[in-house]
């Protein structure tokens, strides 16, 4: 290998290693979660002003949350990419029980459904949603 060919491997090599660091600073690729109870209120109440959480159902692996105000209302938080996206929960969402499992599918396609690994709690908050659609 000549002189110009170790320089050119080197700006390479060092082209390789500060697109790396750029998507590592962007946060890109990286694997968002809902860290705990606080942060899913947190993310539910910068996706809707004025919704004050006071009660959180976590999926167990953190990438989906419920979040319950104090006059019953919910917000879906999801990770959507590397961000998190957040729907009210309404008559026009549709949840599947399945033991431990609850599904919510909003009418939004894009925001696809969710499947919250919610253990013994699945069913308070599945029959929590059945209140939406008595009302």
């Amino acid at each position: 290998m000549n002189q110009a060919e170790l320089i050119q491997l080197g700006g390479s090599l060092l082209a390789v290693f500060f697109v790396a660091w750029l998507v590592g600073k962007m946060g890109l690729g990286s694997d968002p979660r809902i860290a705990d109870a606080d942060h899913a209120i947190r993310l539910a109440e910068e996706a809707e002003a004025g919704f004050r959480g006071i009660e959180v159902a976590r999926d167990r692996a953190g990438f989906a949350a419920i979040v319950r105000n104090a006059e019953g209302r919910m917000m879906l938080v999801r990770a959507h990419g590397n961000f998190f996206a957040a729907r009210p929960v309404d008559a026009s969402v549709i949840g599947r029980l399945d033991k431990d499992f609850l599904t919510l599918t909003t009418p939004e396609k894009t925001f696809g459904a969710v499947t919250l690994q919610l253990g013994k709690d699945a069913g308070m908050w599945a029959s929590r949603m059945r209140e939406f659609s008595r009302g």
